[in-house]
């Protein structure tokens, strides 16, 4: 019961983001991939989501291509977004780390197009340009919308607040393992604990702009 109150609370925050999204000029289109790398992060709970969202032979499809990427460079997060807040809050520095999009694309694109787009995380869900990376050579987007990503990523993150944090592909891979932590340590993926909001981060010249939808999501995850 608990787990699909999370979820629902979930697609509740993915719907609230599609209303914010709406609104602005995306030049993002199907078929358009330059954005989806291997490098993607995800907690657990959207793991489960994209679960529910497929089939048992659609899941065993999208493992079975996975697989190979446990052998492949990729970024694995060292901090939670709500550690470095936490860090933030109290004047520390968050450690530095490396992430490279030509380590390769997103293992599940097929054909540049993505299998579990309708179910699939919010880092992809917040990739997108004001114009076409293709031309640019680079993502373009507003400082406003940064802040707006952060606040949302933030609180998936605290309504998984027991769950983990890791790269797609182990994250996927993991779920519905008997023992995630086993599993992780023999495939060598690798994950992080997720953390409750320290503080939202938000600069002062978008607290005001932001509020309203501050509050949506905090409703939302109370629901949960």
């Amino acid at each position: 019961m608990v787990m699909k109150k999370k979820l629902a609370a979930l697609e509740r925050i993915y719907a609230r983001y599609d209303e914010y999204t709406r609104e602005l000029q995306v030049a993002c289109q199907k078929y358009c991939a330059h954005c989806c790398t291997c490098n993607v992060t995800m907690t657990s709970l959207e793991a489960a989501y994209i679960r529910e969202a497929l089939t048992g032979a659609e899941w065993a499809a999208i493992r079975q291509r996975l697989a190979p990427q446990l052998e492949k460079i990729r970024y694995q997060p060292e901090i939670t977004l709500n550690q470095m807040a936490g860090l933030c809050a109290n004047s520390q520095e968050p450690p530095e780390e490396i992430i490279d999009p030509n380590w390769g694309a997103c293992p599940l694109l097929e054909k540049n197009a993505c299998p579990i787009y309708s179910a699939r995380p919010f880092g992809c869900r917040c990739l997108f340009s004001s114009r076409n990376c293709g031309d640019a050579g680079y993502a373009e987007i507003d400082a406003y919308t940064i802040t707006v990503n952060y606040v949302f990523s933030q609180f998936i993150e605290h309504l998984d607040q027991n769950g983990k944090t890791g790269n797609l592909s182990d994250i996927l891979l993991a779920t519905g393992a008997a023992d995630a932590s086993i599993h992780a340590e023999e495939s060598g993926c690798h994950f992080i604990k997720n953390r409750a909001i320290p503080m939202l981060l938000v600069p002062p010249e978008h607290q005001r702009d932001i509020a309203s939808i501050v509050n949506d999501l905090h409703a939302i995850v109370e629901s949960a």
